[in-house]
């Protein structure tokens, strides 16, 4: 096998190489680079240096750049003629436009080549979107070379003063499309509440925007990897905690061995030079009484610009509130532990004082967030749902079920924190049943008033 090499750029300069040769992966940074100035590291797994990593860490790192679907994978592989499971041709053929800040060149020269923009229309974004409802792996459209994580089917686009284009080459995209699970109604008007409900409770969340395209829903995300500056796009470095940790995206569940809050935390506060830490508490917070049972390590980041690294803007927060099955939710944890507890309702007074140790929090501020939020939430996503226009598809499902089963599980948590601590209010599961009955569709009702745009 001949060897093969990808160019690596950040903020427009050649940083290092990524060389592959008879099944050995390397990563050196340029020697030229590592004496400029204020310069900004591919991952705190990868920390400037002279010395070359080696395969396992360079394998996770680019893993992560690629969807965590495999069947995505394997089409990928096949379309671009690579074999399957090759994360270094993969990335190779689709680097030109990933997640983060770095651009991957399979070729010799430094110079990124000049990319395009194909304009489309609100018909064409349509069309693509019930191709993707009708086949979850068709993510890429033809000419298209780009890359991101998750399960969930999405594309890229461009926002022009022209309307939606379709990026090609290294031309950079400005915001995510995604139709929504299909087996989870309106959940991509769910996740769309949800998001804008935890930027109302002060969080750093990124844009969305909910849109029907024709008669197609989806969720639209602005990226904050992608920032206009002096009239060009910039592409802003980020890398998530699996990554981060150099671990195989397999792993990003706590329950797969993957990393909890203490090794988040403990990152944050060894590497970050703001709030960071604080930052992320007050989000595990909110994604506990939202319900959201996906906040795992790879729907957190932080951006890397310099030598400064903060956590990144949230994103991806979408209750699970509305999903029951049987008297009970379908979602009925949290991906990451609090203190000892997952489960939706559980988490009492003891939880949350482990939970503030490990973050190395005072428990009293911890209470105060947890009070805080749990007060205000429902008030907060009936303001963000009002502001939902009253057409929107499957709107019903946020005042008949999301709506009730959110008001309970935040009287759960703020009775939780009377609890003595080592005390228990309720038996495993009853408060995921208590929940999900909560939601369950009443009789008719007048519908809530909501704007006409």
């Amino acid at each position: 096998m001949s060897t093969r090499r990808l160019i690596v750029l950040l903020y427009d300069r050649p940083i290092g190489v990524i060389e592959r040769d008879r099944g050995s992966l390397t990563f050196q940074y340029d020697t030229a680079y590592l004496a400029e100035p204020n310069q900004t590291q591919l991952s705190p797994w990868m920390p400037l240096a002279v010395t070359a990593y080696t395969k396992r860490q360079v394998e996770a790192f680019l893993k992560g750049l690629l969807p965590d679907n495999a069947e995505v994978r394997r089409r990928w592989a096949a379309r671009f003629g690579e074999k399957d499971g090759d994360t270094f041709g993969l990335i190779e053929a689709i680097g030109a436009d990933a997640a983060g800040g770095a651009v991957y060149l399979g070729q010799s020269d430094e110079a990124a080549p000049p990319g395009s923009l194909e304009a489309v229309t609100e018909a064409q974004v349509a069309s693509r979107l019930r191709r993707l409802r009708a086949d979850s792996g068709a993510w890429l459209g033809q000419d298209e070379h780009w890359s991101l994580a998750g399960a969930q089917s999405k594309f890229t686009v461009r926002e022009t003063p022209n309307g939606w284009a379709i990026p090609h080459g290294t031309e950079p995209s400005t915001h995510i499309v995604k139709p929504g699970i299909s087996n989870l109604p309106g959940q991509a008007l769910t996740e769309h509440v949800s998001m804008q409900t935890a930027r109302s409770l002060g969080l750093v969340v990124a844009d969305t925007a909910y849109r029907e395209f024709e008669d197609q829903p989806a969720i639209v995300v602005r990226r904050f990897d992608r920032r206009e500056r002096r009239g060009s796009l910039v592409r802003v470095h980020q890398e998530d905690f699996c990554q981060v940790l150099g671990l195989d995206p397999s792993r990003k569940y706590e329950a797969d061995k993957g990393p909890g809050v203490q090794k988040i935390v403990d990152v944050l506060r060894a590497t970050t030079d703001d709030n960071s830490a604080e930052r992320f508490a007050q989000a595990v917070i909110v994604n506990h009484l939202l319900g959201a049972p996906d906040a795992h390590a790879k729907n957190y980041s932080v951006l890397l610009v310099g030598a400064s690294v903060r956590l990144a803007p949230l994103y991806d927060i979408a209750s699970g509130l509305a999903a029951t099955r049987d008297g009970e939710l379908r979602f009925p944890r949290g991906a990451m532990s609090i203190g000892g507890a997952r489960a939706f309702g559980e988490v009492e007074a003891r939880h949350w004082a482990r939970f503030a140790n490990v973050c190395g929090l005072p428990t009293d501020q911890v209470r105060a967030w947890v009070t805080g939020y749990a007060s205000t939430v429902v008030d907060a996503m009936r303001d963000t749902i009002k502001a939902v226009p009253a057409t929107a598809q499957n709107v019903e499902v946020l005042d008949r079920t999301v709506l009730p089963n959110l008001a309970l599980l935040a009287r759960r948590t703020l009775a939780g924190l009377d609890t003595p601590t080592g005390g228990r209010v309720r038996s495993t599961g009853a408060a995921s049943r208590e929940v999900a009955a909560a939601g369950r569709p009443p009789g008719p009702t007048t519908p809530p008033v909501r704007s006409p745009s």
